[in-house]
């Protein structure tokens, strides 16, 4: 019962702990580069923001996280407006995850994602369901400066695949006809060895991908104070790096209203509102008495996913989806 507990908290710290690497040709940016230490963990991460307010993610991950080495990891999650959430996640060993070098495909247990003649396609086929995200253009591996983290000898790195791309999405949950819905895409990918614990006090990740002005911020605040990476990413632009941000909030938990600003050089850049809860991660919170078991390897990351407003001078209010993670929901 433990080690089931541990390794599905473990693949949710997976997620929540959403590389810099120089250009690459399109598809070379969904190949893995696993490693034999304890901390490993990579993550291709794609998500929608589809325009009937629909949430979609799809992730597929490797990690030596947990009992045993080299595990695969196929996860989703579909939040839809007023419908209870669909989050299947399926965990694979090492023989039944590939990348195929000359298709330029990755494939996780049943779940696959490719990036070849323009396009960039992902399944999971999960539990009865399916999900299937369709980008209007290839991955393009693109890192902000500032995008690498180390912690003594182990690394974390973080590179943008997809930053903005138009999206279709066809889905077809349990018992449920399929639909086709479009919206705007990101994809990224992340590798570490940093224990998760150790990685990072909190971030805040915004991603405005609908509507005619589209933005990507990410935030980070490490364990000792120090910050980066700090950036925001306009569509048409370059990455431009700021230098920090405070968080603030009112109430708790699921009622949790969150205010950031986020400063460079001319004080502060941006304000981020949240308008609207749209989903509680808490994994170890929620083993109750086997937390205390779980902490020493993983810490206990909550993450919070809102829909919420940016605001700069000068320019109208930009409406998006934040996540908020701490290390600890203090």
């Amino acid at each position: 019962m433990l080690r089931k507990a541990l390794f599905q908290v473990l693949m949710v710290v997976v997620l929540l702990t959403t590389l810099a690497l120089p250009g690459r040709a399109a598809g070379a940016g969904l190949e893995p580069t696993p490693s034999p230490l304890d901390n490993y963990g990579e993550s291709f991460t794609f998500i929608g923001d589809l325009e009937d307010g629909t949430f979609v993610l799809v992730q597929l991950s490797l990690t030596n996280l947990g009992p045993g080495s080299r595990h695969g990891i196929c996860r989703a999650s579909v939040l839809k407006p007023g419908q209870r959430a669909w989050t299947p996640q399926k965990k694979v060993g090492e023989k039944e995850w590939s990348y195929d070098v000359t298709s330029g495909t990755l494939q996780v247990g049943a779940c696959t994602a490719r990036s070849a003649g323009g396009f960039t396609r992902v399944e999971a086929p999960l539990d009865g369901g399916r999900v299937a995200l369709e980008y209007a253009a290839p991955v393009q591996p693109r890192s902000p400066e500032g995008s690498d983290v180390e912690v003594g000898s182990a690394r974390y790195r973080h590179e943008v695949t997809l930053a903005f791309s138009p999206l279709r999405v066809t889905l077809q949950l349990p018992k449920a006809a399929e639909e086709t819905r479009v919206g705007g895409g990101y994809a990224d990918h992340t590798r570490s060895t940093i224990a998760p614990a150790k990685l990072a006090k909190r971030w805040v990740r915004f991603r405005a991908l609908r509507g005619g002005e589209r933005l990507v911020l990410l935030a980070r605040e490490g364990q000792d104070g120090e910050f980066g990476p700090v950036y925001e990413w306009e569509e048409g632009g370059s990455p431009r790096l700021l230098e920090h941000f405070t968080l603030s909030r009112e109430g708790a938990k699921e009622r949790s209203v969150w205010k950031v600003e986020v400063f460079g050089d001319g004080g502060a850049a941006l304000v981020l509102r949240s308008t609207q809860l749209l989903k509680r991660d808490a994994p170890v919170e929620d083993l109750g008495v086997l937390a205390g078991l779980v902490k020493p390897v993983v810490g206990s990351p909550v993450t919070y996913l809102h829909r919420a407003v940016l605001e700069r001078a000068g320019k109208p209010p930009l409406a998006g989806l934040m996540e908020v993670t701490l290390e600890g929901d203090q």
